[in-house]
C-alpha cells in the first residue's frame, strides 16, 4: 500500500489530482505496517518481562507476589498479571491458592528456579 502511495505521489508531478490518493494510500500502508508490527512488539515485550520475572524469582527464592513484581520491575498491575498468567500457562509458575485464601495475596511459586 505504501509503495502504491509513493507511486501516486511520483505520478502527481504529471497529474496533480493524484496527490491526495497518493497521500491516502501511503497513510493506509503506514497504518498497516504499524498494526502488523505492534503485535509482535508486544509479544517480544511480554517475553522480556517474563525473563525479568524469572530472574527476580531466582533472587527471591522461587516465590513472588504480584505486588513484588509490580514494584521491583516498575510494571502496571495489568501487565505484571498478564506476564505471570502467561508463565503459569507455560508451566513455569503456579498460583499458590492457600496463600490467597489465608492472606489475600497473589503468590506465584516457581518450582524450577
Amino acid at each position: 500500500m505504501a509503495f502504491l502511495g509513493l507511486l501516486f505521489l511520483i505520478a502527481a508531478s504529471y497529474n496533480p489530482a493524484r496527490v491526495f490518493p497518493g497521500i491516502v494510500l501511503m497513510g493506509i500502508g503506514a497504518l498497516t505496517i504499524y498494526i502488523g508490527t505492534s503485535g509482535k512488539r508486544r509479544e517480544m515485550r511480554i517475553e522480556e518481562i517474563q525473563d525479568d520475572i524469572i530472574k527476580l524469582a531466582r533472587r527471591k527464592g522461587g516465590k513472588l507476589t504480584l505486588a513484588e513484581v509490580v514494584s521491583d520491575l516498575g510494571l502496571s498491575v495489568d501487565l505484571a498479571r498478564e506476564a505471570l498468567l502467561s508463565l503459569e500457562k507455560r508451566g513455569i509458575a503456579y498460583l499458590d491458592f492457600e496463600r490467597i485464601e489465608d492472606e489475600g495475596v497473589e503468590v506465584y511459586k516457581f518450582p524450577g528456579v
